[in-house]
């Protein structure tokens, strides 16, 4: 469930930051440049390949491109900034009024103090410590103490001050000083763009401040460059015929008109809210990479990677999924509808090169037919079903296939679950199936074809769709009469534009609230505490080997990403005590307590993948289910403390747990079969315990 968001209508108007004039663009930050170099980046000496080198590094390095630092220092006083350019020095002696090492005065004349508005509080960085092995080698290597300012001299401003605690021994000879300022900027600018976009929905797309923005507008910047430096479209380039075959509002609907108009997928240059979706596949690749674990076949790998989506998007209850518009945001947030779940889990089968679209029975309402996510695994259609949670199963564990279900309709009705509704699907409507093709607009672009096709190796990363190439696949199985393109992607793009209206739900205490504010509240602990966004990331990224272009270096490093993300979950200034929480303000402490529920249920996820059971028990049920029995990470807590006890051989407990989801969990339905299937193993392993 979505949590209720952080700021009210009656205090969104507070932290509306007063601007005049021209909204100006906001950057947060200067990243780190990786300065690693990838040889397995396909390009040629005249086709700008160091613009699609850089997009690929900072692609793959994304978490060490986070900005951490909310409060960065700004220089005040460096050899730059000094009077005549050179380096400012100075003395700490004692103090004329009362005797203490506390005066500070600038030798060389050239500080100006006073001129350039040193203020009480800036840091001063006063380079006097001499490691002492060092110089008795001759070797000159001092590092910088930090103090800070308490107030200028009245007599000499401009070249004395006081500084806020005394040294224990005064410094005679002249030693280099610098003097910086903390500055909130990133937090105003922060405020500024959640609050842009709360008030004035700008922009429509991409307003989030996530603390690695500044390297996905550089990625832009130079995937845009990389392009350009291509040749044009000739005609046999074309766009995809099967947009037109989209219901006309969604193709004229604002957002997507722009996004599919011809002159745009044909010769467009990245939006700077596509460096996202650039992200989006990464991630996508990663996870998929670990996740499969040791399958093999594409049978195998496909239900990994599923089993991997149920455990880690939880299913919202009906409307109050409308945060979630990319699988990006499904990700990042945790949860989405099952048509999210189909939709990260085609896009995890995608980076493993395997086929997978959405099928619905041809001629069935849609409100009650069940979606499916048929995955095609050699010249089979093996079929899953988002909101069960489960693959449709046949006579043994495996995924059915296609072929199967249609011919034995008791295999479907395994899926009945006394006193429920029966499970509304039969072998006879799954003879006649639509088949619907995953593809957004940018996955239908020439320019991300052309990014594709310009990486290989293990930068390689799968950025555009081929629609007509999986029709024809699709279209070899009797079953299947039409395939097109699934609206969904489209339709997401659309409301990203819109600014619907979240209607009231008294049974689960959220108010009537406009759909950005619930974004925003659900965005917030990410721009407040930027570790959380870098957990996230390592968690997608799991661990890699040290990089291919870096294997002939000794002192190279693997990287370990779950075991670095772990720490960051852990850590206080996301975890912090409920005491500390209790202290701050409001908003504040919402959004603190929402960071910290989150991190405690993805440690509990993380600790499962990792095998750690007992672990996973912990943060699961103790720190999460036993804090919040009806909290937003409840059902998804419930199921996978469920699926941990089961991975343990803990059938039965397992069971009642399943068996315990409230009547309106969205996955109920789906966990009492599962519920089912472990009660009778519990059964047969006391009765061969017997």
């Amino acid at each position: 469930m979505i949590r209720k968001a952080f700021i009210s209508k009656s205090s969104a108007s507070a932290l509306i930051l007063a601007v005049g004039g021209v909204l100006a663009l906001l950057t947060f930050g200067c990243q780190r440049q990786t300065h690693h170099v990838s040889r397995t980046v396909a390009s040629r000496a005249n086709d700008g390949g160091v613009y699609l080198r850089s997009v690929a590094d900072t692609l793959n390095d994304l978490a060490d491109n986070v900005d951490l630092e909310l409060n960065p220092a700004q220089p005040i006083l460096t050899a730059s900034t000094s009077a005549d350019g050179k380096e400012v020095l100075a003395t700490c002696t004692a103090n004329p009024y009362d005797g203490q090492n506390n005066f500070l005065v600038a030798t060389t004349g050239n500080a100006k103090f006073f001129s350039i508005d040193v203020k009480p509080g800036d840091v001063i960085r006063y380079y006097v410590n001499a490691d002492q092995e060092s110089a008795e080698r001759g070797v000159v290597q001092r590092t910088a103490i930090q103090l800070k300012v308490r107030r200028l001299d009245t007599k000499d401003p401009e070249n004395s001050l006081v500084i806020d605690n005394a040294l224990n021994a005064p410094v005679d000879i002249p030693q280099r000083i610098e003097i910086w300022r903390y500055s909130d900027k990133r937090m105003d600018a922060i405020r500024f763009a959640l609050n842009r976009y709360l008030v004035r929905r700008l922009p429509p797309a991409g307003w989030e401040p996530a603390p690695d923005v500044a390297a996905l507008q550089q990625i832009v910047e130079r995937a845009n460059q990389w392009v350009r430096s291509q040749p044009q479209a000739d005609k046999s380039w074309k766009v995809e015929p099967m947009i037109a075959e989209l219901p006309n509002e969604l193709r004229s609907a604002k957002g997507v008109a722009e996004a599919i108009a011809p002159e745009n997928l044909r010769q467009g240059n990245f939006a700077d809210w596509e460096g996202r979706l650039l992200a989006q596949a990464v991630w996508c690749r990663d996870i998929a990479q670990w996740a499969r674990g040791s399958a093999t076949s594409d049978a195998d790998v496909a239900a990994a990677l599923f089993d991997w989506t149920v455990r880690n998007v939880q299913l919202d209850r009906p409307g109050l999924e409308v945060t979630i518009h990319h699988p990006w945001q499904a990700l990042m947030y945790g949860h989405g509808s099952a048509a999210h779940r189909a939709w990260v889990f085609v896009e995890l089968c995608r980076q493993q090169q395997i086929d997978a679209a959405v099928l619905r029975p041809a001629g069935v309402d849609p409100a009650t037919a069940p979606l499916l996510v048929g995955v095609l695994a050699k010249d089979d259609v093996l079929l899953f079903d988002p909101k069960l949670g489960l693959p449709l199963r046949g006579k043994t564990e495996a995924p059915a296939t296609l072929a199967e279900l249609t011919a034995d309709d008791s295999l479907l009705r395994q899926l009945d679950v006394p006193g429920q509704p029966a499970y509304p699907l039969s072998a006879e409507q799954l003879k006649q199936l639509d088949a619907f093709i995953v593809a957004s607009p940018l996955q239908l672009a020439r320019r991300s074809e052309l990014i594709q096709n310009g990486l290989e190796g293990e930068q390689l990363v799968r950025l555009a769709a081929n629609p007509k190439a999986l029709a024809e696949r699709l279209k070899k199985h009797a079953e299947i009469k039409s395939a097109k393109l699934w609206p969904q992607p489209f339709q997401g793009l659309a409301d990203e534009w819109k600014m619907p209206q979240v209607e009231a739900d008294p049974e689960h205490n959220i108010p009537a609230q406009p759909y950005r504010q619930m974004a925003v509240a659900e965005f917030a602990p990410f721009a407040e505490k930027p570790l959380l966004w870098k957990a996230r990331l390592l968690h997608f990224q799991g661990n890699k080997d040290v990089r291919a272009s870096e294997r002939g270096d000794p002192l190279a490093e693997a990287r370990p990403g779950h075991q670095q993300a772990v720490k960051m979950y852990i850590d206080p200034s996301i975890r912090p005590s409920n005491a500390t929480l209790a202290k701050e303000a409001d908003d504040k402490r919402a959004v603190g307590a929402a960071g910290k529920a989150d991190a405690s249920y993805w440690l509990g996820l993380l600790s499962y993948d990792r095998g750690n059971y007992e672990v996973a028990l912990n943060w699961l049920g103790d720190r999460t289910l036993d804090v919040a029995a009806n909290g937003r990470w409840a059902d998804g807590a419930r199921y996978n403390l469920a699926r941990t006890h089961e991975a343990m051989g803990h059938y039965a407990q397992a069971a009642k747990l399943l068996e315990s989801d409230p009547a309106d969990a969205p996955q109920r339905y789906g966990n009492l079969l599962r519920a089912r299937r472990l009660a009778e193993k519990a059964a047969a392993a006391e009765t061969a315990a017997k």
